[in-house]
């Protein structure tokens, strides 16, 4: 992996900005759902809000298995 500057990246920084996108991510879904819960299920906000989660809960699929490839990654180079 490479910085922005052309140099290598460090693992475990990427893996902490990983993590803290995803507890961003997490307490976002848990704002939307505590919303969405709020309204009558009628109401077409709730189908929006509903797709809003659906993107966010992808994304988050994605950046988990980022962490987990990034913790294999630096479990490989300490194990060498």
């Amino acid at each position: 992996m490479t910085g922005a500057e052309g140099e290598m990246s460090d693992p475990v920084n990427d893996l902490r900005a990983t993590s803290d996108a995803v507890l961003n991510d997490a307490e976002r879904l848990t704002e939307l759902e505590t919303r969405k819960r709020s309204l009558d299920p009628a109401d077409p906000e709730v189908d929006r809000l509903s797709r809003e989660i659906e993107d966010l809960a992808r994304r988050l699929s994605h950046k988990a298995t980022a962490e987990r490839q990034l913790s294999d990654e630096i479990g490989d180079a300490e194990a060498n």
